[in-house]
C-alpha cells in the first residue's frame, strides 16, 4: 500500500504536512491523550477552513462578480450605442418616450444576455479549476523537493535511542548525513525556496534561506577536511532514488544500499556560489 499512499501524499501534500505532527502511531498505541488530539485538530481544521474558503469559494466568487460587472457594462454600452444609431430624428417628446421604452427593454436584454453568456458561472468555474490545478502542482512540487532532501539512498536514518545522549558535535554530524541536496542553478533554487540546499538548512535552520548558497562551499570544504560525506545530486537522480526506495520497501527482504564516502568533489558546485575564504586568507585580510 505504501506506493499508493505515496501518490496520494504527493497530490495532497499540504494536508499531509498539516496532520504530520498528530503522530498517528502514538494515537493508535494510546500514548497520546485524546484531549490533546482534539486541541491540535481544532487548530488544523481552523486553518484548513480558512484555506478552503479562500481558494475554492472567495476567489471564484470574486472572479464571477467582477466579470459579471464588466460584461454588464460592455453590453449596456453596446445596447445604448446601437439604439442611438437606430433612433429616428423625430420630435423631442416622441424621441424621449421612445428612448425610455428602449432603455427599459435594453436593461432586460442585458440581463438576458448575461444569463445566456454565463457571465458569473463561467468565471467562477474557471477560477475554481485554476485554483485546484495550481494547488495540485504546488503540492507535487513541494513533495518532490522535500522528499529529495530527506530520502535518497545517500542519507542516513537514526533511531531515538541512537540520538538519546548525543552531544552538540554529534548533532551537527547527524544533520549533515541525514539530509541531501539537489544540484541546480539560481532559478531552480528560487522556485524551490532554496531547499535544494537541504544540508545547509538542517545545519542552520534559523539562517535566511537566501544565504545557503553562500555557506555551501564552506560546508563542503569542512566535509572534505574531516572525511565526512556531503550528499548532493541532480534532481532526476535524487527523485529517482526516492521513488525506487519507496517501491522496494513495499516488498519484504532486501539489504541497505551503500552510502557515500568522504566528500571529494568540487568546493563550488553551482552558479551563484563562490568559494569561501580560508581561515589563513581571512587572517591575512585582517592584518591588512
Amino acid at each position: 500500500m505504501q506506493p499508493l499512499y505515496n501518490i496520494l501524499l504527493a497530490m495532497l501534500f499540504e494536508w499531509g504536512v498539516a496532520v504530520h505532527d498528530l503522530d498517528f502511531e502514538a494515537i493508535r498505541r494510546g500514548e497520546k491523550r485524546m484531549d490533546q488530539v482534539r486541541k491540535e485538530m481544532k487548530g488544523i481544521l481552523g486553518k484548513a477552513r480558512t484555506q478552503i474558503v479562500k481558494d475554492y469559494v472567495a476567489w471564484p466568487v470574486i472572479s464571477g462578480v467582477v466579470m459579471t460587472l464588466i460584461e454588464a457594462g460592455v453590453l449596456a454600452a453596446r445596447t445604448r450605442a446601437n439604439g442611438g444609431r437606430r433612433s429616428p430624428r423625430l420630435q423631442a417628446q416622441r424621441v424621449a418616450r421612445k428612448l425610455r421604452r428602449k432603455r427599459s427593454q435594453s436593461r432586460g436584454g442585458v440581463v438576458r444576455q448575461l444569463v445566456e453568456r454565463r457571465s458569473f458561472r463561467e468565471p467562477f468555474r474557471r477560477t475554481l479549476t485554476a485554483d485546484l490545478a495550481a494547488n495540485l502542482m504546488r503540492n507535487v512540487w513541494s513533495y518532490a523537493i522535500i522528499f529529495c532532501g530527506h530520502f535518497p539512498d545517500q542519507t542516513y536514518t537514526f533511531t531515538e535511542q541512537e540520538v538519546k545522549d548525543e552531544n552538540r558535535g554529534a548533532w551537527y554530524v547527524r544533520q549533515l548525513i541525514g539530509a541531501a541536496n539537489i544540484d541546480g542553478g539560481p532559478l531552480f533554487h528560487v522556485i524551490s525556496g532554496n531547499l535544494g540546499y537541504q544540508v545547509e538548512h538542517h545545519l542552520y535552520p534559523d539562517m535566511p534561506s537566501t544565504r545557503y548558497g553562500e555557506i555551501a562551499p564552506k560546508v563542503r570544504e569542512i566535509c572534505g577536511r574531516y572525511g565526512l560525506p556531503y550528499n548532493s545530486g541532480p534532481f532526476h537522480q535524487q527523485l529517482g532514488m526516492v521513488q525506487r526506495s519507496i517501491l522496494r520497501l513495499a516488498f519484504p527482504g532486501g539489504r541497505p544500499r551503500p552510502k557515500p564516502g568522504p566528500y571529494q568533489g568540487p568546493i563550488v558546485r553551482g552558479k551563484g556560489e563562490r568559494e569561501a575564504p580560508t581561515l589563513t586568507h581571512a587572517a591575512a585580510d585582517g592584518e591588512r
